[in-house]
This record gives C-alpha cells, structure tokens and sequence, in this order.
C-alpha cells in the first residue's frame, strides 16, 4: 500500500474516534475534549504494513467545582464550522418624487425617480398620444413632454417587477394675447379713470380664447395710468387672463400706449334704437344704419336672451364699404350681462354720461371693404345687455353700424346681413331725429314747483318702425334759475317721482355725479338741496336721460316746500 493510502486511512481513523469521543461526551452530558494527535501518529512510516496508533485520551483529575478548560489537556482540534448563508437585500421598491405631472400641451417637465438608484425603468399603459415619456437613466429621471389635452398614467416598473404609476395631465392654455397694443382715446381731459379703462379694453382686443374661455382685463389692475390732456401719451401695464373649464389658465402683461387725440364736441343728428326683438329667440341682425361724416348719431340697444335660450353674443358692427379707410369716433356707455334689468339700463347709461360729459371716447379705424366689431358682449341664458354709443366719422366717407345676435361659441366675423330678425312682440327700432332735450326753467321761492317731465314725448321713426315712447337714449339736459325775493335765505329741494313704476336715475348736477337705486311710485326721493341766497338767485344745471329697464316718464320737480309723500331728507335710494 503507497504512501498516500496509507496517510489517508490514518485521517479516516483519526475522525471516527473524534466522533465517537463527540458522542460519548453527549451522552454523558459534558462537552467532549479536544482531542489532537500526536506528532508521532500524525506522520506515515514508510512501512510495507502501515499502522495507525492512536493514543488513549489522558484525562486530568478536574477540581471539585470547576469546569473543565479546554487548556487542561491537550487534544484533537475541532474543524471550523462552515460560514453562514447570508440571504440577498431585498429590492427597492420604486419611488417617484411626485405621484401625477401637470404639464401645458407643448411645454416639457421632468420627474425624478428616488429609488431604486440606479437600473433602468420601464415605461408603459400610457397614452402616447397625450404625452410622451422617457426614462433618462443619467439623471434618474422621467422626462415628460404634453402632446395633446387629455389625463394617462405611466407605470414605471424596474427589473425586478416592481412598479409605480405617475398620473399626468396636459391641457392647453385658455387662450393667448399678444404682448402690446395701442388706443387712441379722446377727453377733455382724458381721466386716470378712463385711460385705465381704454387701455382695459386695448387688451382684451388682442386676446385670443379658445371656446368656452373667458378673458379678464380689469382696469382696476392697470399700472401706470394716469389723466392725459390734450395730445398726450402714456404707456401702462394691463394684466390679462385667459381662463376656462378644462383649459390652463393663461396670463400675460400687455402694455398698451395710451394717446389723447382732441376733439371736438359735437353733437349727433339722428338716435339709433335696437330694441326689436327684445327678446332673442334666434340669431341674426337686429338693427343697422349709416353714419357719415355730416351725420354723427347715438346708438342705444336693449336686448334680453330668453332664459330658455343658449348662450348667445351681441355684437356692434362698423362696415366699411368703401376702397378707404374711415376713422370713428366712439363714446360709449355699454353694461351687462346681468339679469337684473334695472342694474344692466342704469349702469350704461350712467357709463355714457359720465364719459360724454368729460368728451371721453375711442378713436379707431375701420379698413376698406372690412368690418370691424366695436363691441362683444356674451349673454347666458337669462340675461341682459345694453348700450348708449355715439358715434361720429373723422375721416373717411362713412361707415354702415349693426347690432347683431349669434351664438356665443361662434366667432364673431363676417359681414352685415341686411335682413332683419322680427318678433311678434313689438318694440322700438329704428332712426329718431331729436337725440337732445333742452329745458329753461325758472322758480322763485314761495311759489309751486317747478317740473320737468323726463320721457313725456313720443318721438317718430324715420324709417318704418315704432315710435319711441319714454325717450329712452335721448339725453336731457335743464339749465334752472332757482330766485329767491325774500329778506331770508331759503332752499329749494330736487326731488324724483317715478309715475308709473319703478325706476332707477343717473343726473349730473352741476357736473356731479348722482345716481339712484330703484324708487318706487309715491315715493318722492330728494337728491339734491340748493341754498338760495336772500333777495338772490342761483343757477343750477341737470343732465339726466331715461334709464332702459325702468319705467319713464319720471316727473322732477323743483320747490320750497316737498311734494306730497315727500320730505327734506335725502333719500336712501341716492348711491
């Protein structure tokens, strides 16, 4: 037997004794001792028998309570025990840094992965064609990029199955505007007030919505203004919003240069009416007529779109039919929508006198062979629009005006049509030649009051139509000579008596504003008291016109003492 064999079967030897030692010692209930060969046995002779010896254990007397020290004799060496299996970590579930994206249709924006650290994500289940998404492993990204309006989810999932979802939106925006734009006002002076609103207007002209969108240009918003005399220019600032269900808002700043252009005050000839159909039931053209440069005219419109109705829009037209451009001057007093009918013919009017009085208006070109749209104004259902314009050709041969109905959604362009919408339910429309009253009036202290009757003449059309009862659109105007023959001062008292139903009021007296809440029938409201010097006089002057929703004729009446139901405190129903 070789050497080797011979060396083997000693090892062989060796560990069953250490077994067995091992399995006595359990028995015994000790742990067993270390057992080690000796030199001599732990070396192979070159024997042609080769033996094995193995030395019996030497065991040590062990004191009484101590426990036996592996140091105590010396044995065979125990093997180590092999090493533990040690179970791979877990995967790292996937996580976003933000569970949905919103993002504008064209515009791209990024998410970041937070774990795992590094692998690469799988993207999928979402609509490509509202957005497309990409994995940048560099950045630990997920780069998004909106394509068209709509809501998908992705699922990332990494290369061990696990997943995460990032809901995303994409919406265009509501609309857009350019950046700037210009205005030609006219005023007397022009106020920080009205180039606000000028400039309010401006902007919103150079907005675009989308359908359904709703721009706001407030002119309570408006940096920069301020009150422009007579050939003056100022750039402001007017923040504009686009917003609407479904759509991302969309805001810009548009500066828009203001220039005060004078005027000259000149008065129209003729009063337009559109108030026939009252009642929208169906687009189309309500009223149109021609303004050229000899014959400036007023405008008023008064329509309601019926609450059963759809959403529609009024729109005022300027048509230039020529191969030149004419130039309009616009001073307007334009309200609503709103259902209260009363608040909607008060607020125009009272726009409109107001900005007559200061000589305040727009100046804009209409092209050849173009039309442009003066104003736009959309009506829900139940709802109400008015409107006092002047208008008067600076240049140019003339221009043909409309008003016209259509639904809201649809864009209003396009020519004038000649053919006009009727209703069985008749109403003024048409051309009336006495746009402007003129009174004289005199009292004298002591004496019955004096009265003027506000909306008491018929007016004839022009063209064939109604006439126009309450003079509604014609503008009033009183210079009073309140005279006082006693040695004491004294007062007279304005008073407002509606006389055949409710009724709201807008005056300017002696250039101050005063408006007043609805009145009601035997209810005198005094507005105003005016001192009257002994043995003297005073002179006072009234601008007022009749208001669209309220009822007219309206009796104002001017004396010493209050008119039945009446009394010398100043009425709540004053602003």
């Amino acid at each position: 037997m070789s050497a080797s064999r011979a060396a083997a079967r000693a090892r062989w030897l060796l560990c069953a004794v250490f077994v067995l030692a091992a399995s006595l010692a359990a028995q015994a209930g000790t742990p067993p001792r270390a057992l080690q060969p000796r030199a001599a046995d732990a070396v192979a002779t070159p024997s042609p028998s080769p033996q094995a010896s193995v030395q019996p254990l030497e065991q040590s007397p062990t004191p009484l309570g101590s426990a036996p020290s592996a140091t105590q004799s010396p044995g065979v060496e125990v093997s180590p025990s092999p090493p533990a299996i040690i179970a791979p970590p877990s995967p790292v579930p996937v996580q976003l840094e933000q569970a949905s994206a919103y993002l504008i249709m064209g515009r791209a924006t990024s998410v970041r992965v937070q774990a795992p650290a590094s692998g690469i994500l799988m993207l999928s289940g979402f609509d490509q064609d509202v957005v497309r998404a990409v994995f940048n492993p560099i950045d630990r990204t997920i780069d998004l990029t909106g394509l068209r309006p709509g809501t998908t989810t992705i699922t990332a999932t990494d290369e061990f199955g696990l997943t995460a979802s990032l809901s995303v939106t994409v919406q265009a925006y509501a609309g857009k505007a350019y950046t700037s734009t210009a205005v030609t006002i006219t005023g007397d002076p022009a106020s920080s007030r009205y180039v606000a609103e000028a400039a309010a207007a401006a902007a919103a002209l150079v907005a675009y919505p989308e359908t359904g969108a709703k721009v706001t240009a407030l002119a309570e918003q408006v940096r920069g203004n301020r009150e422009l005399t007579a050939d003056q220019a100022v750039t402001v600032v007017v923040p504009l919003s686009i917003t609407g269900p479904g759509y991302a808002p969309y805001h810009q700043d548009v500066t828009v240069t203001v220039t005060n252009l004078a005027q000259p005050r000149i008065p129209p000839k003729n009063l337009f009416v559109s108030d026939f159909p009252e009642t929208l039931t169906e687009n189309g053209t309500l009223f149109y007529a021609d303004v050229t440069f000899a014959q400036p005219a007023r405008l008023l419109y008064y329509h309601y779109n019926s609450g059963t109705s759809v959403p529609r829009r009024v729109v005022v037209k300027a048509q230039n039919n020529e191969l030149t451009s004419s130039f309009l001057e616009l001073v307007a007093g334009v309200a609503g929508p709103s259902p209260n009918i009363l608040a909607v013919g008060h607020e125009s009017t009272k726009r409109y006198l107001v900005r007559e009085a200061g000589g305040e208006g727009q100046i804009f070109e209409v092209p050849p062979r173009a039309t442009v749209n003066i104003s736009d104004q959309i009506m829900a259902p139940g709802t109400l629009v008015s409107g006092i314009m002047q208008l008067r050709v600076v240049s140019g041969s003339g221009v043909r005006v409309a008003v016209v109905v259509q639904d809201a959604s649809e864009i209003p362009v396009g020519p004038i049509s000649d053919t006009l919408l009727s209703s069985a339910v008749r109403h003024a429309r048409g051309v009336y030649s006495v746009p402007d009253f003129f009174y004289d009036i005199a009292y004298s202290v002591g004496n019955d009051p004096a009265t003027l009757t506000i909306g008491k003449l018929p007016l004839p059309n022009l063209v064939q139509g109604e006439v126009l009862g309450g003079d509604y659109g014609v503008k009033q105007s009183a210079t009073l000579t309140l005279m006082n023959p006693t040695p004491n001062d004294a007062r007279v008292g304005m008073w407002f008596e509606p006389r055949g139903g409710r009724a709201t009021g807008t005056f300017l007296v002696d250039g101050q504003l005063i408006e007043l809440h609805p009145v009601d029938v035997g209810r005198p409201a005094l507005l105003r008291v005016f001192p009257v010097p002994a043995n003297g006089y005073r002179r006072v002057s009234v601008v007022t016109m009749p208001e669209g929703g309220s009822s007219y004729p309206v009796r104002v009446s001017f004396g010493s003492q209050p008119p039945a139901g009446g009394t010398w405190n100043l009425s709540s129903a004053i602003y």
